[in-house]
């Protein structure tokens, strides 16, 4: 629905205005001034909830039905925005022999791996999902590669693992760790897993401001959907690796908008 209401809008208005009224939104999508997860009390979207769950359903059968589209958290997009940079990074980092799977925490119907396969595929590999219950049953129906799996908590994908006798090249957040309440939990699981190195993109961080709890809001055309969000500032996200035992490799900016005092940036961290 939300793909046939943006052709529409897009036919009526001059695409200079849309694209104007667009910015304007994302600019100032991210709202409040929390002191955690918990103060947020108003009435937000789950990422579980039947609601998104249906976008992320539609939006991947529009989008694997044509192939100038593609699907994105339940959004339709026609540009891909590859970030070249950081796919040279990752094509180096798996074609290494001892290097076996990547894991993607948040990665929700493989959208990294499907949307940037024209990079991924020259190395062979198994790509795994870790998300909430809903997207893995959706996954699982939906995806049909063999080299896609999901999971929904680091233990069972630790089992499979050891089972499968898979060492792991990278482990992926995707846009993913402002929505996550324990990721110091996780981060430290990481380091115990001994994995070398992780990838954090397209990250909303703040430049200077301090680290606080905000409400993000999407636009109306966008399903009109609010989280929770902690959003870091950049230099405290960085600090937090280098508490559990990795520094900063590399960083530069990716794509998505500018927002109110933060900007969207990846960064390569590796353990020490």
């Amino acid at each position: 629905m939300n793909y046939i209401l943006n052709n529409l809008i897009k036919k009526i208005f001059p695409r200079k205005f849309t694209k104007l009224v667009s910015d304007t939104y994302q600019y100032y999508s991210f709202k409040g001034n929390y002191k955690n997860f918990n103060e947020i009390n108003l009435r937000l979207t789950r990422y579980d909830s039947s609601k998104v769950m249906s976008r992320i359903s539609n939006a991947y059968s529009i989008s694997i039905n044509n192939r100038f589209l593609f699907d994105r958290d339940g959004e339709i997009v026609k540009k891909k925005d590859q970030n070249i940079q950081l796919l040279k990074i990752i094509t180096n980092l798996q074609c290494k022999k001892d290097s076996q799977c990547i894991i993607d925490f948040g990665g929700s119907l493989a959208n990294f791996y499907r949307n940037n396969l024209n990079y991924l595929q020259k190395c062979n590999f198994k790509w795994l999902i870790i998300d909430n219950k809903n997207v893995c049953n959706l996954g699982r129906i939906l995806i049909k590669d063999k080299n896609i799996f999901f999971f929904d908590n680091i233990e069972k994908t630790k089992k499979f693992l050891i089972q499968r006798k898979l060492n792991i090249s990278f482990f992926l957040f995707g846009s993913s760790i402002q929505y996550i309440e324990n990721f110091e939990c996780i981060l430290k699981e990481i380091f115990k897993m001994g994995v070398n190195t992780i990838i954090v993109d397209r990250q909303p961080v703040l430049r200077r401001k301090a680290t606080k709890y905000v409400i993000q809001k999407t636009a109306p055309w966008a399903g009109n959907l609010s989280y929770a969000v902690k959003l870091y500032k950049s230099q405290s996200l960085i600090n937090l690796f280098l508490k559990y035992g990795y520094y900063l490799d590399k960083n530069f900016i990716a794509f998505g908008n500018k927002f109110l005092d933060g900007e969207y940036k990846s960064y390569i961290f590796k353990k020490r």
